[in-house]
């Protein structure tokens, strides 16, 4: 198949400007899934609360932590964990879970995309009340190095669009695909230092740490939320990841955009 960038940016942009359509598509899914309940997202909310308050206060004793220091921690980083992973795994059916629409109606096709991840970040959103509460307990304070969260959260929904994008293409074709990613995100929890602090695991183990692009995504929110200001390296990991992912998402976009109609 030969690349065609016109169409494939063209899609973008116009997915990108649409933003009228993928705001609502993102809130009419959460609206649907929580359909009738009383409290609706907040359900994920508050199971998130439970689970966070659970593990912190044990493994905060098994590791002999104050739990004042360790829950904001493990909070603010599996929230984000949570958003990262969860988009992750809704990209892998972002195509042929919409093959109705597809096949019905002529749209851009990154109009889907944008809304996995606009849905999830509202997600996030509502989640942030567990980290107020951690922090009222814990005593955190609001620094200037608290405002970083905004670049660090955009960086993470520009990632978030061409992993969708670039996950979605590959799922339509070959459906395994979507338990592989799930199997390896699910692994990645637990090496990647979201309960856990990089420095425990020693000079020796630390290129775990820097080179796992996932912790860089959760440390450029994480840190802001606790008051400090990300590494320079997480900065430049996410950087170089960023132009890297999109480079490569829209040639393979470029050149397979075609034949997401007849692969889903």
């Amino acid at each position: 198949m030969h690349a065609q960038y016109g169409p494939a940016i063209g899609d973008i942009i116009e997915g990108a400007l649409s933003w009228h359509m993928w705001g609502r598509l993102g809130w009419l899914d959460i609206k649907r899934r929580y359909r009738r309940t009383l409290i609706g997202p907040f359900w994920t909310t508050l199971s998130l609360g439970i689970f966070i308050l659970a593990m912190g206060i044990v493994w905060a004793h098994l590791w002999k932590q104050d739990p004042k220091a360790y829950l904001p921690f493990l909070c603010s980083g599996f929230l984000v964990w949570v958003m990262v992973s969860t988009t992750l795994i809704e990209g892998c059916a972002v195509f042929f879970a919409a093959e109705g629409l597809i096949k019905q109606l002529r749209f851009p096709y990154m109009t889907l995309v944008f809304s996995v991840v606009w849905r999830n970040v509202i997600v996030f959103l509502h989640n942030l009340i567990i980290f107020l509460f951690v922090s009222l307990y814990a005593g955190g304070k609001l620094t200037a190095a608290t405002l970083l969260v905004i670049p660090g959260l955009f960086l993470v929904m520009v990632n978030g669009l061409w992993m969708v994008l670039l996950l979605g293409l590959v799922c339509s074709r070959f459906r395994d695909i979507q338990q592989v990613i799930s199997s390896i995100l699910q692994l990645s929890m637990f090496v990647t230092p979201i309960f856990w602090t990089g420095d425990q695991l020693g000079e020796r183990f630390m290129a775990f740490v820097d080179y796992n692009f996932l912790f860089h995504f959760v440390d450029i929110i994480r840190s802001p939320l606790l008051g400090k200001a990300p590494a320079i390296w997480s900065w430049m990991c996410v950087g170089g990841v960023t132009v890297v992912g999109w480079l490569a998402t829209l040639e393979f976009f470029s050149r397979f955009r075609r034949r997401i109609t007849y692969w889903v």
